[in-house]
């Protein structure tokens, strides 16, 4: 001990600094090495002398101030690192700054599973008590966990093996005092032995364990977010070696190599494909990073046209389908999201892969189609609209967008009208088999992509996209308090738009109402996975919601909620504007047969239809407060909620 304390290297990393363990200098050191631990190292902000113990009892407070600047901060979530650098960021990173940092200061983390891994303090009444996780201890039941929080959501795999799904029984695991404060998988009961099921443990480790009263305290959220973000980093890892390692082609004429532990199914050679395709949804759910979003997904894609998935023909197994059209639909979303190209259309002639199908009663394959379909929608979109702001602007380019935007929203129209009819055969297999669910969701995702490509058309039309949220979400124009009052200079002015654009103003309001409403009640009908909703007061909000009993999903096409609700917010506005000049004859196109003796009400009745949809879409969102990557949404949606509702 006085050897270490006496001659220390000049650079230790930071988990050995964490763990009070020799360090080497080496990178990576011996000590991690050893432990199966990230091994990081950052220089020393610390100068002169060395401080005695009474010092460092002091600087080694229960809860520093940085730490709560981590905690409370989501955007301070650290994002997986770049392909150009696989030594990803150091588990402890924050060890020495969270609220276990006074705890087991000179405990080595060296020590067996069974003694770490204890039964977690109970009340009473049987709460757990303290910061807990969520773990699983073999394949199989992080595959059980997948079905029950995954699948319903995002249908990568197969169906269940076997007639019935069993109940998902997750394990507790709560750090040891001597531990508190250190995050490596070693710690754990059990280690994923694949990058899919890696992965998988980074979306499961979110989700609160049953009965888990402090989910939402603090430490609780520390240790969700950064053993999550462990799992996420060792899966990139294990997928970067399982591609290395595939030669290409497969063992056989079927294409199928029987799974050794994860799925019977599912061919091992697809394990990182869908670990990258989950990587992908981790990294703009919970850590909001859309770039490094269309990274992985990008990565999945190029991964799965190495092996030829994007050209099998009828005899593909259901496992190569979905894993090639999951990756393609996570792949179009992020593209939407960074106002890109995809690296791939859907209608490159290379691509004979058929749709993968469910296993229900009522065989429907069409949801696949249609949510690709929708989603190429809003990319077209994107890419009609763009011009639409630029400085320069010519007569041809006017007659281009008009011709575009026409065949553009007819194209929508027919879409819709599609979805509807998919309701109509959906409409029998709607019960809680997970199948069900995931072709139900997929379903209602189609539909609220196919009117959120409509909104994206119309949207700038009708309100020529003047700014209410403080923050960027999506493509919506965010208020910049230090330039507001110069901010709309660059928008066009409206005879500029009368000449460009086929629709009037009216019209264009019109259909984003319609087409809002309709995303609010596709968003609100999207069937519920298991993950149970953080019991905090924010849960309240708006404060006539009653958020318990309420389940989450997988937020990642969450943008719907945010361009729906800008239209309704907007179109409250007008209609209030209104009313306080009483003027509501221009606003007579939005009501359903006004007349001037019922106007006032024919208004507040349209109003409360408004408030009654914006409400739904952020009890939507808040399901899905355990992932952090849309906490700005959300306070953005509550404040203009608020001052628009303020009783």
């Amino acid at each position: 001990m006085n050897d270490r304390i006496n001659r220390p290297v000049k650079a230790a990393c930071l988990a050995c600094r964490a763990s009070k363990t020799r360090c080497d200098g080496q990178n990576p050191c011996r000590p991690c090495t050893l432990r199966d631990r990230i091994c990081t190292y950052r220089p020393s902000r610390r100068g002169g002398p060395r401080r005695g113990p009474r010092q460092s009892a002091v600087e080694s407070s229960p809860l520093p101030p940085q730490a709560a600047a981590i905690i409370h901060a989501p955007q301070s979530t650290p994002s997986l690192p770049d392909e150009s650098t696989l030594t990803p960021m150091d588990s402890n990173l924050w060890s020495s700054a969270t609220p276990f940092s006074s705890l087991g200061r000179n405990q080595d983390s060296n020590r067996p599973v069974k003694d770490v891994w204890s039964p977690p303090h109970q009340d009473s009444q049987g709460e757990l008590q303290g910061p807990v996780l969520r773990v699983y201890t073999s394949e199989e039941e992080i595959q059980i966990a997948y079905y029950h929080f995954v699948h319903p959501c995002l249908p990568l795999l197969p169906p269940p093996p076997g007639s019935s799904l069993p109940q998902d029984n997750p394990h507790v695991f709560q750090p040891s005092h001597g531990l508190a404060g250190t995050v490596e998988l070693s710690c754990l009961p059990y280690r994923p032995t694949s990058s899919l099921s890696l992965a998988l443990s980074a979306i499961l480790a979110l989700i609160p364990p049953p009965h888990d009263r402090n989910q939402s305290e603090p430490c609780s959220v520390w240790l969700r977010r950064s053993y999550a973000q462990l799992f996420a980093q060792a899966a990139l890892r294990m997928a970067e070696k399982e591609i290395e390692d595939f030669t290409g082609g497969w063992a056989n004429s079927d294409g199928l190599v029987e799974g050794r532990d994860f799925h019977p199914q599912l061919p091992t050679q697809l394990h990182p494909i869908l670990a990258l395709t989950v990587l992908s949804v981790y990294d703009l759910c919970q850590c909001g990073n859309k770039s490094r979003m269309r990274m992985r997904a990008n990565q999945a894609i190029t991964t799965a046209m190495d092996y030829s998935l994007h050209q099998l023909d009828e005899n593909a197994t259901e496992a190569q389908r979905r894993a090639w059209w999951t990756a393609v639909i996570v792949m179009y979303h992020s593209s939407a999201n960074n106002d890109s190209s995809p690296i791939i259309s859907i209608s490159d002639p290379r691509i004979t892969t058929p749709y993968p199908k469910f296993d229900i009663q009522v065989k429907v394959s069409e949801p696949w189609s249609l949510l690709l379909k929708a989603q190429d929608a809003i990319l077209s979109v994107c890419a009609v609209m763009r011009p639409l702001t630029a400085k320069s602007q010519n007569g041809s380019l006017a007659l281009d967008l008009r011709e575009r935007a026409c065949r553009l929203d007819r194209h929508i129209l027919s879409l819709a009208a599609d979805c509807d009819h998919c309701e109509l055969e959906l409409g029998a297999a709607e019960n809680d088999q997970v199948e069900n669910l995931a072709a139900l969701s997929i379903w209602k995702t189609a539909c609220a992509m196919t009117h959120t490509a409509r909104v994206k058309l119309h949207r700038y039309r009708a309100f020529s996209d003047i700014p209410i949220f403080l923050e960027k979400h999506c493509d919506l124009t965010f208020l910049k308090l230090d330039t507001f009052p110069s901010q709309t200079a660059s928008l066009p002015v409206q005879p500029d738009l009368d000449s460009i654009f086929p629709f009037t103003q009216t019209e264009s309001s019109i259909i984003s109402l319609k087409s809002s409403l309709a995303i609010s009640r596709a968003l609100a009908g999207l069937p519920r996975s298991g993950l149970l909703p953080l019991r905090t007061a924010e849960m309240d909000e708006p404060r006539n919601s009653n958020a318990a009993g309420y389940t989450g999903s997988l937020p990642f096409f969450k943008c719907a909620a945010m361009q729906a609700s800008y239209v309704l917010y907007m179109l409250v506005h007008r209609l209030r504007a209104a009313l306080s000049s009483k003027r509501l004859s221009v606003c007579y196109p939005l009501l359903n047969h006004p007349e001037p003796v019922t106007e006032v009400q024919d208004a507040k009745r349209l109003i409360e239809e408004l408030r009654n949809g914006a409400h739904s879409m952020i009890v939507c969102l808040k399901r899905d407060l355990i992932f952090e990557g849309i906490g700005g949404m959300i306070r953005d949606l509550d404040a203009a909620y608020f001052s628009l509702f303020p009783n």
